[in-house]
């Protein structure tokens, strides 16, 4: 499969325009006029065109250089007018929609039928620009479009003429200047649209508004809710492979939107959300379950390295490699499962009618200012239930023997609470830091910077007991492989080593927690949520 970043602008043009000389536009000096090419583009869709309405397009196209399948997905908004693209592209082939296309964007067509919405018959006249050096810079078509829209059982003729640029070599300069000298020849119109937007008219479909659209606490909720829906989205392919930075980050967004389901319940209708959230656990939970294990591994790895070689006793990166690495392919299988499966794309299309704003609840409508700093002060304050109760098993009694106490006394005075009930506490602070934060989020296009501070704030105590949290989770395989070890008739004395290092880790990053944990939950650092 081909990839290429493509960028280009487009101009409509009356039928009588000429297309003007650019000799000198941006150290052009010559061009090359390849024979015309009559070429047929046929644009595939679902019905309700969703692919379109996420700015993505599939093309066949018959004829021409690039005769073959194109899938283009939106890189990023260039200047003056140019589109910017990542272009996927694969044989001509039958005119089914190649597997390998849909999967990259499976997320969007989900399991809807996906067909022919549009047919342009393109005659195309190309000019190839080339600077002093020979080097083609820019290519200038002069295309006539005939379309033919597919409208259920009718038949729609659109026709029209435009010059579109397309950037051959890197020099976005040159480009910009020959696109400001097109943009004044009479009657040219900047198309910033593809040419399927352009043929389908009225039928293109409205996006969703990134932003809120008013000071309503539901538009601020729905805003929220689109932004991390298309960051989750956007991870689902890479995740579904098992890609280790996009299994990351559709986790991040199943969190973050779990969050604004919860916190924010009045303002969304919580028949159709409370469902969403159960399911967006779910699927939080195989997404763990296919990244924690390679993390770990890479971290344990990470301590077996730093070791002095003599304290290596044993094939103990060899355990803990097959260990995990069997865990994380399991993982990785089942997420691959879930990902494709028909209750996960219900559960998208939940998420999409509420970031379209169709599940409005009893305070939808009401200022977000009333609303918002309300609801993320509740989170705040389960954030404080959950200091209480880790202060609780500070204060109560360790496992320790007494014998151990006694000796043990002063110097603990000045040490974070150890063991299981301590470490359980500790995972659920962390856990109402990461709601405070977003919660916090939520609430930064109502309150501005305060907002955002606490949000930083309070992510600085989920970093840190993730951290802390992690030392938990390794302590506890080195542990069991260890076992392991010894009963297999090994030497079991790094792993023991290794454990050790575990929980000086862990006790550390406990102690810092506690400093900001304090620093988070300041009086004066949530005036904005009264």
């Amino acid at each position: 499969m081909g990839t290429h970043r493509e960028v280009e602008a487009a101009f409509e043009v009356p039928d009588d325009a000429s297309l003007p000389d650019l000799r000198g536009v941006g150290g052009l000096v010559a061009s090359q006029r390849p024979d015309p090419d009559d070429l047929v583009a046929q644009y595939y869709d679902t019905a309700s065109l969703d692919l379109l309405r996420a700015g993505v397009t599939l093309r066949r196209r018959i004829g021409g250089a690039d005769e073959g399948w194109h899938l283009k997905v939106p890189a990023r908004d260039a200047k003056d007018g140019a589109r910017a693209r990542t272009e996927h592209r694969l044989p001509l082939g039958d005119p089914s929609a190649p597997d390998a296309l849909l999967d990259m964007v499976r997320a969007r067509v989900r399991d809807r039928p996906v067909d022919v919405v549009a047919e342009l018959r393109t005659r195309r006249v190309p000019h190839r620009w080339s600077d002093a050096t020979g080097r083609a810079v820019v290519e200038v078509t002069d295309d006539h479009v005939h379309a033919v829209v597919h409208d259920g059982d009718e038949r729609v003729v659109v026709t029209w003429r435009e010059w579109e640029v397309e950037l051959v070599d890197d020099d976005e300069g040159t480009f910009a200047a020959v696109t400001d000298r097109l943009g004044v020849v009479p009657g040219a119109t900047a198309r910033v649209s593809p040419k399927l937007e352009r043929a389908l008219g009225d039928r293109v479909p409205v996006r969703r508004a990134p932003e809120p659209r008013d000071d309503s606490a539901g538009e601020v909720v729905r805003a929220y809710v689109g932004r991390h829906l298309e960051r989750l989205l956007l991870a689902h392919d890479g995740a579904r492979r098992g890609d280790d930075g996009a299994v990351h980050d559709a986790r991040v967004a199943i969190r973050r939107l779990r969050t604004a389901l919860a916190v924010y319940r009045p303002v969304v209708d919580r028949t159709t959300t409370d469902p969403l959230r159960e399911r967006l656990a779910e699927v939080g939970h195989a997404l763990g379950a296919a990244r924690d294990p390679h993390v770990e591994l890479r971290g344990l790895l990470d301590r077996v390295h730093r070791e002095p070689v003599e304290l290596v006793l044993g094939p103990v990166a060899d355990r803990l490699r097959d260990d995990r690495s069997r865990a994380w392919r399991d993982g990785v299988e089942r997420l691959a499962v879930v990902l494709g499966s028909a209750a996960w794309w219900r559960l998208l299309d939940g998420l999409d009618a509420v970031a379209d704003g169709g599940a409005p609840g009893p305070a939808a409508a009401q200022p977000a200012v009333d609303v918002i700093p309300r609801r993320a002060g509740r989170a705040w304050r389960r954030l404080d239930r959950r200091a209480e109760d880790l202060a609780a098993t500070d204060r109560a009694p360790s496992d320790r023997a007494a014998s151990d106490r006694a000796a043990s006394d002063l110097a603990a005075a000045d040490r974070p609470a150890v063991g299981p009930a301590a470490d359980v506490a500790r995972h659920e602070v962390r856990k109402a830091a990461r709601r405070a934060r977003y919660a916090a989020e939520v609430a930064v296009p109502v309150v501005g910077r305060p907002a955002r501070r606490s949000a930083r704030r309070a992510r600085a105590v989920q970093d840190v007991l993730g951290a802390q949290h992690d030392t938990v989770v390794r302590r506890e395989t080195l542990r069991r492989i260890g076992v392991q070890a010894h009963l297999d008739g090994e030497n079991a004395f790094t792993f023991g080593r290794l454990h050790a290092l575990e929980q000086a880790a862990g006790e550390a990053a406990a102690a810092e927690a506690e400093r900001l944990l304090a620093r988070a939950r300041r009086p004066s650092h949530r005036d904005w949520m009264a």
